[in-house]
């Protein structure tokens, strides 16, 4: 939610919506700074070329601290996988909700393990979208210590905003996405996903995967997702991944959709 008038002028029912999500990006914001900090006081070459190293760092300091992002590894663990069992090897991927870039790293680094001595690997690219600009410089931040800031490109705007420039500039073309991974606010999930279905991104055999698709919901996305679709035909299945802190599975659910069928015009499918 983006508040264009003063807070106290908004509805009742706005009014408690926006302080709940300023409270929340405060929150968002402080632990993020509060990383970035711990991270640098590190030494750089325990992270350069070294992504994982990286990426298992910020998941231990959210487990010690007890941040929501705690169990991060396992749902990276069960999209990793669905990557490197794609044939031909994904290219492309698209993230809606960098924060501070745990999840893009890890696309990124399964991109370059997929790619090593692999002149294709020019081509891999992950394009990760995150509204908030102070996040979405963090993020870059962490991918520069990697060392993976030539695959991993992070974009602070509004995510179909920047989706559609990155199709203008001809970033992003037609049936060439391998990945879209949702993991922003879930009442945007069908919206976006409806974007990338009208610019035609999709191929037979790109995934779709949404983070708290099913807690705490978005009931419309999956929906439209167990109907079969709109354009695009979808597979659908649940994926349970639990947290190493906590012994039920809170917060961490996905949902992992199949295309079987692009059909973008009446007289065309694949």
């Amino acid at each position: 939610m983006i508040l264009r008038a003063p807070l106290h002028k908004l509805p009742f029912g706005h009014r408690a919506r926006a302080t709940y999500t300023i409270s929340k990006l405060t929150y968002a914001h402080d632990w993020a700074t509060a990383l970035h900090e711990h991270i640098f006081s590190l030494p750089a070459d325990r992270f350069w070329g070294k992504p994982w190293n990286l990426v298992a760092t910020i998941d231990n300091f959210a487990k010690a601290n007890n941040f929501p992002t705690t169990g991060q590894a396992p749902r990276l663990e069960i999209v990793r996988d669905l990557l490197t069992s794609m044939d031909p090897k994904p290219k492309l991927i698209l993230e809606f909700g960098t924060f501070i870039g745990g999840s893009a790293l890890a696309w990124g680094a399964t991109l370059q393990d997929l790619y090593e001595g692999d002149s294709d690997a020019v081509d891999a690219r992950v394009y990760s979208v995150e509204i908030d600009p102070q996040l979405a410089k963090m993020a870059r931040d962490l991918i520069e210590l990697a060392g993976l800031e030539k695959v991993v490109l992070v974009l602070d705007e509004y995510g179909t905003e920047a989706l559609r420039q990155l199709c203008a500039e001809d970033m992003v073309q037609e049936r060439r996405v391998d990945l879209l991974f949702l993991d922003h606010w879930e009442e945007n999930y069908l919206p976006d996903l409806k974007v990338c279905e009208e610019l035609k991104l999709f191929h037979v055999g790109s995934l779709v995967v949404a983070d708290n698709a099913d807690c705490p919901g978005a009931k419309d996305f999956l929906n439209y997702l167990r109907k079969g679709g709109g354009a695009v035909s979808y597979e659908n299945e649940l994926i349970e991944s639990t947290g190493h802190a906590r012994p039920t599975v809170i917060n961490i659910f996905m949902a992992r959709i199949f295309l079987k069928h692009c059909v973008y015009h009446a007289n065309i499918s694949l």
